[in-house]
């Protein structure tokens, strides 16, 4: 099942027509001091009329890039304009992993949104106190809070822990230990069911380092699994958020890790007996609806086109495999087989450049097997000659 967000992209491609699309670092291309902003949105403008764009689209994109961000750090703007209407203008926050294109093709180019959103996971962040508590939850790629709530605990003899020494001191602090601990449960129930709705991928807990301590107790075990303390205490007036964003980013990359990880140890088991390998074996996969993650190398392949499809199977290496739909035209081929991807609901995943087996540009773990192996001959192998033989009968 495609998430919303992606359900979007989905749409999107389904249209009909050609497309203007930019990706550029958003703040670059506004006027201000000290940097000559419609220089660069000028070059945008041309490239996009040498590929044809009309006149509408260029206005609209000459209008929307001038206009501020009011978003400092580093921010991408990437903008989908049709017949001089815009049909997506997103900001994209943190450090670019695309280099800036403008593109005009009979389907948009949204392979910066992709790339960006790959590890789009929800995670929650927890602020907790002895008497109160924040609950943040966050996707991974877009600057709003996706959830927020405040759990208000009780606060009565919280401070009474000063008192006089002997019985009632003890008493008083017995007292306020099992109001602390009420709360903590309170917080931790409502952690709980945000962990069972948003299904994130991990909680950071930060805070008083007892508060904490008694939260992560109380959670569900599914919850606790996946939390884990951050040395930082960011309720507190005049408090650094510093570790805290530290251990979100590297929570983040370690996330994208494990999932590298896993989809490379799928691919690659039983000789790829579940995987293919290339741009042909992958186009061959998403055309039966078999490829359930399409790996990218982080570098994208220059020169290389697929044809699109307007419908079913959506992507063909030669007219002959459009099965009767009709071809939108060529583009380059890690746009036809990721709109592919997502068009036939296959997760879309970029690795680190050169992990992929065989040096291959883009591969697939396959939803169910190709078929026996030939003796003797790796079953990549049997992938890259097929994709091969299909290219040269295509060119005959």
């Amino acid at each position: 099942m495609l998430d919303s967000e992606t359900r979007k992209l989905a749409e999107l491609w389904r249209r009909e027509g050609k497309f203007s699309t930019v990706f550029v670092e958003a703040n670059g291309v506004v006027d201000k001091p000290g940097q000559d902003a419609e220089s660069r949105r000028q070059a945008i403008r041309d490239s996009l009329e040498r590929a044809g764009a009309p006149e509408a689209d260029l206005a609209t994109i000459e209008r929307i890039l001038s206009e501020p961000t009011g978003l400092g750090g580093e921010v991408s703007r990437f903008l989908v304009v049709h017949n001089g209407e815009p049909v997506l203008d997103e900001m994209l926050t943190g450090p670019r992993a695309w280099p800036d294109s403008s593109t005009y093709l009979s389907v948009p180019d949204l392979l910066p949104l992709v790339r960006h959103r790959q590890n789009d996971v929800v995670y929650l962040v927890v602020e907790a106190s002895r008497g109160n508590g924040e609950i943040h939850a966050y996707r991974a790629s877009h600057t709003a809070v996706l959830h927020s709530e405040a759990v208000e605990g009780r606060t009565d003899s919280l401070n009474k822990v000063q008192a006089g020494g002997g019985w009632a001191h003890s008493k008083y602090q017995h007292h306020s230990e099992e109001i602390w601990r009420q709360n903590q449960t309170q917080l931790a129930s409502s952690i709980d069911e945000l962990v069972r709705t948003l299904r994130p991928r991990f909680v950071l807990v930060a805070g008083d380092v007892r508060a904490v301590q008694l939260l992560i107790d109380e959670l569900s075990p599914a919850a606790r699994d996946i939390s884990r303390p951050v040395a930082a205490h960011v309720l507190a007036p005049g408090s650094s958020r510093t570790a805290l964003e530290q251990r979100i980013s590297e929570k983040l990359e370690e996330v994208r890790r494990q999932d590298q990880s896993a989809a490379i140890d799928k691919l690659s088991a039983g000789d790829f007996e579940n995987g293919a390998l290339g741009i042909g074996a992958v186009a061959h996969a998403l055309q039966q609806s078999q490829a359930d993650t399409v790996l990218i190398d982080e570098s994208p392949a220059d020169g290389r086109t697929l044809l699109a499809l307007a419908s079913e199977p959506w992507v063909a290496t030669a007219p002959e495999e459009a099965m009767g739909a009709d071809v939108l035209g060529p583009v380059p081929a890690l746009l036809a087989l990721t709109r592919a991807a997502v068009l036939t609901e296959s997760r879309v995943l970029f690795v680190d450049h050169g992990i992929l087996p065989k040096s291959a540009d883009v591969a697939a773990v396959l939803r169910w097997p190709t078929g026996p192996a030939i003796p003797g001959t790796p079953r990549w192998q049997q992938e890259q000659d097929q994709a091969a033989r299909a290219q040269t009968q295509a060119q005959a």
